[in-house]
């Protein structure tokens, strides 16, 4: 089995690193209290195999972990067989995706003279994190395919004329979710994050309350299930005998709704407060984070925010299954969201309202526009509702008095 077998940081770049017992890998960042760590550069990780160092060892060289400034020492994986683009996986949470193959070699720099030679330009390599997480000795590595996309011949036609091409197609996946042995409803939803999805949409719909009532999460990507198993509670069966099933498009599939739900939410009580310009800053940073948007323009998307930046980021066939995998996220890494902020791509109804304020979450801000429900819903229950964000234009729907001018 393919492993990490050390983290390694360093505080200066050019030099050896030390071995750590654990790290923080930020999204689109790197190794958090490395050097290298930048979010301005597509080598914000880097990767080498102990079999390359190995063969250094045989050459009578004393080096092992960190000694040629990587920071993820790797073993039973072929690095450098790797095409470029491939995302791999990383214990449980951490993604990243290969950018770069070997690199220049600088001949004067601290590792070259105290080693005499680096292996990193021909056998290293260098990674994006799509997505972070903790990464310790031990473990697992796999390899990811692009699971969300595909490729299909195609016909394009123009007024210039006729010719063979290929569009890039967003991929659609039946989710089936059993929440202890009942089968309760297939969504219809994009190939990642399931398990988030699964726990995302059972706080969203009333039918786990929190993290402390799972005993277990089976995810059979192969079969398209989720199974989750939580406490007995005889809550959960009378809840779901008196809700309807109602949809609403987007690649949903179904929600389970109540006119309780609305009547027994709390008001949102927060003073959080956010200048403008931070709301254009926020949705401009937004539309530049889904790679598969750019290839297919087939998803929607949303980030869990604060108001200095994007700090969880989803996206997804539907609008309410990408919302759903951020609070699935959250519940499951004990993230909090209260004072903090929810970014959605696609339009803001009633249910996708009920769901931000079941998280105590604020501010609400779209691309989008909103439904009657979702603004009438949003002022009853103290929510900041910010839609139709273009360029440096928006409109402030209800408790407009969070969105506040040149920081005051």
């Amino acid at each position: 089995m393919a492993k990490v077998i050390a983290v390694c940081k360093s505080k200066k770049k050019g030099t050896k690193k030390e071995i750590v017992a654990e790290g923080v890998l930020g999204e689109d960042y790197g190794l958090v209290g490395d050097a290298h760590a930048d979010c301005c550069t597509h080598r914000q990780v880097s990767l080498l195999a102990i079999e390359s160092i190995n063969k250094m060892r045989g050459k009578g060289l004393d080096v092992g972990p960190g000694d040629f400034a990587e920071n993820l020492t790797t073993e039973g994986i072929d690095l450098v067989s790797l095409p470029v683009g491939i995302h791999i996986s990383i214990g449980d949470e951490i993604i990243l995706e290969l950018t770069q193959i070997g690199k220049e070699c600088h001949t004067g720099c601290a590792i070259y003279h105290q080693i005499g030679k680096c292996i990193m330009p021909k056998e290293g390599v260098f990674a994006k994190i799509i997505r972070g997480g903790f990464v310790r000795a031990g473990d697992p590595i796999r390899i990811e395919e692009k699971m969300e996309i595909e490729r299909f011949p195609i016909l394009r036609v123009t007024e210039q004329g006729r010719s063979q091409s290929e569009d890039t197609v967003v991929r659609e996946f039946p989710l089936t979710i059993i929440l202890n042995n009942q089968e309760l409803v297939t969504l219809l939803c994009s190939p990642t994050d399931l398990k988030y999805l699964a726990i995302g949409f059972l706080s969203s719909e009333g039918l786990l309350k929190g993290k402390d009532e799972i005993r277990k999460i089976i995810v059979d990507k192969q079969r398209g299930v989720v199974r989750v198993e939580t406490e007995e509670d005889k809550r959960l069966a009378s809840e779901l005998l008196f809700k309807r099933l109602i949809t609403s498009g987007c690649g949903r599939g179904a929600s389970f709704y109540s006119t309780a739900d609305v009547k027994n939410q709390v008001k949102v009580e927060s003073q959080i407060v956010i200048p403008a310009h931070k709301v254009f800053a926020l949705v401009s940073e937004f539309q530049h984070r889904s790679q598969v948007y750019r290839a297919t323009g087939g998803v929607h998307s949303a980030a869990l925010c604060d108001t200095k930046g994007i700090l969880l980021f989803s996206e997804d066939i539907g609008r309410h299954n990408a919302i759903d995998k951020i609070f699935g996220r959250c519940i499951l890494n004990d993230i909090l969201t209260d004072e903090h902020i929810i970014i959605s791509s696609g339009r803001i109804s009633s249910e996708i309202l009920l769901k931000v304020a079941k998280r105590n979450i604020p501010i609400l801000i779209s691309k989008s526009a909103p439904t009657n429900l979702g603004v009438r819903l949003a002022a009853d229950l103290g929510i900041t509702l910010i839609g139709f964000v273009r360029g440096k234009r928006m409109n402030v729907y209800t408790d407009g008095w969070r969105v506040v001018a040149d920081g005051k």
